[in-house]
């Protein structure tokens, strides 16, 4: 069913429902035209924050009645307009949804646009933690959740929204509904991308947890014994960051002139939980052969959890966040990285890749429709450079373009935050659910039959290429 533009009758309807303003000004509007990645561009029609769960069924409602797209926003931290309306769209922002809530031993009760660190302030108190938080803290539950969600804690316990009890979710026609593993709508939801409903709250699982943190951090030279070693604390670790760090070697003659080039070496940051005794490195046996031991070092596991949020700031102050970011995230088989890393790292330019992550994830946990390459273990290939002038994007997106071309060919499934391009194939999505793309569809047009739910990345056509 072709969807209408929101027009200044429609909000002006709304507003008189609702008794509360729907933003529509150029200013505004032009605050929610961009991404984090800024490379996508669409301003939406007007902007609404609903401060309650019945503001948002009145706007849900009224779109729903007279097929007006909404797109679902977060903190807009996406790179690809995963959260940029298509023409004619409402932005629904979702940032006075951010209350903690009740909490028991086993799952906390949370809004969707409260942060990761909001929900730790609550939980680490009682010494307990989600099984998965991501890298940056700052973003919301709900919107990582309707990815996937990737952690230093993945390689065990597989992505955020394997870990979720319950959703509060609004529905196209305005109702509310409280689901959980039962449910079909829960499975959408979880991966989902905001295309089947409106998360609400969420009920995110929470375990037990130790108050120190012990890492090692691990240097290799050798790419095959960092993969062994990686391999070993599989077994042994709480949490794993694994990346690879160019050396600058000079630059060297090319048919398009000097290009720089580097030496790369490999790194291991292998931490574990202790309450009394930390482990030593010595606990492992001998198999576990870095070139060497950078540092170790203890701490709490708040310290450790917001390990990253230096970084954050540091991009924030030296005005790297208002760059763009063409952020790469695929997930593939070992033997891919086996096959295909070492080409990847001579042929990436090095203004792209100033580190590239190599994040292992266990695929055996249910997880909606985050789309894996359909093994057990895999790893998510990962550049998440701080930013890049308007420049060097085209050099970025080409570089995108090539390693896509290898990986996906290869059975990789991109991680649907990154940059995915700007012309996507029209049998796109069909290749990257794969098996379960009918079952994609069937629950669109159960949950959002006319297909109001939709953004520039995912639009209402989707299910109908």
């Amino acid at each position: 069913m072709p969807l209408s533009p929101w027009t200044a009758h429609h909000i002006e309807h709304c507003e008189q429902q609702t008794g509360l303003k729907i933003l529509s000004d150029e200013h505004s509007l032009g605050l929610f035209s961009v991404d984090f990645g800024g490379l996508a561009y669409s301003k939406p029609a007007a902007v609404f924050s609903p401060p309650t769960t019945q503001a948002l069924q009145h706007v849900i409602t009224y779109a729903d009645e007279n097929c007006l797209p909404v797109t679902v926003r977060a903190n807009g931290l996406s790179q690809s307009g995963q959260s940029l309306p298509i023409a004619g769209g409402l932005t629904l922002r979702m940032n006075l949804f951010d209350a903690v809530h009740e909490q028991n031993d086993s799952f906390i009760w949370v809004d969707a646009n409260a942060s990761w660190s909001a929900l730790l302030a609550a939980t680490l108190k009682e010494s307990r933690v989600p099984f998965v938080t991501p890298y940056n803290l700052n973003l919301s539950i709900a919107g990582l959740i309707s990815v996937g969600g990737v952690g230093a804690a993945s390689f065990k316990h597989g992505v955020a929204a394997s870990h979720v009890h319950a959703l509060e979710v609004a529905t196209a026609n305005g109702e509310i509904q409280q689901v959980d593993a039962t449910s079909p709508l829960f499975r959408a939801c979880l991966g989902g991308q905001g295309q089947f409903g409106v998360i609400t709250k969420v009920a995110v699982q929470l375990r037990p947890c130790g108050r120190q943190v012990r890492t090692f951090f691990l240097s290799y030279t050798d790419r095959e014994q960092w993969l062994k070693d990686l391999a070993v604390f599989k077994h042994h670790a709480d949490f794993i960051e694994a990346f690879c760090s160019p050396a600058l070697a000079g630059a060297k003659v090319t048919a398009t002139g000097r290009q720089p080039f580097a030496e790369w070496l490999f790194s291991l940051q292998v931490s574990f939980e202790y309450d009394s005794l930390p482990p030593e490195l010595t606990n492992f046996g001998n198999d576990i052969k870095p070139w060497k031991v950078s540092h170790c070092q203890d701490e709490t596991m708040e310290s450790y959890l917001f390990r990253h949020e230096p970084r954050i700031q540091a991009m924030k102050t030296s005005g790297q966040w208002e760059l763009q970011h063409p952020w790469y995230e695929c997930l593939v088989t070992h033997d891919v990285v086996v096959s295909e890393l070492d080409y990847l790292l001579r042929s990436l330019p090095l203004y792209f890749a100033t580190m590239v992550h190599l994040v292992p994830i266990s695929g055996r946990q249910p997880a909606g429709f985050f789309m894996g390459p359909g093994h057990a273990d895999f790893f998510s290939v990962m550049i998440l450079n701080p930013g890049v002038p308007h420049a060097l994007v085209p050099g970025c997106l080409e570089a995108i373009r090539k390693m896509d071309e290898r990986l996906l060919a290869k059975g990789g499934k991109r991680y649907l935050s990154g940059f995915l391009g700007s012309d996507l194939s029209p049998n796109y999505w069909a290749a990257h659910f794969g098996t379960d793309y009918t079952a994609w569809s069937t629950l669109k047009r159960r949950y959002d039959p006319k297909g109001i739910f939709c953004s520039i990345l995912c639009n209402h056509n989707m299910t109908e290429e």
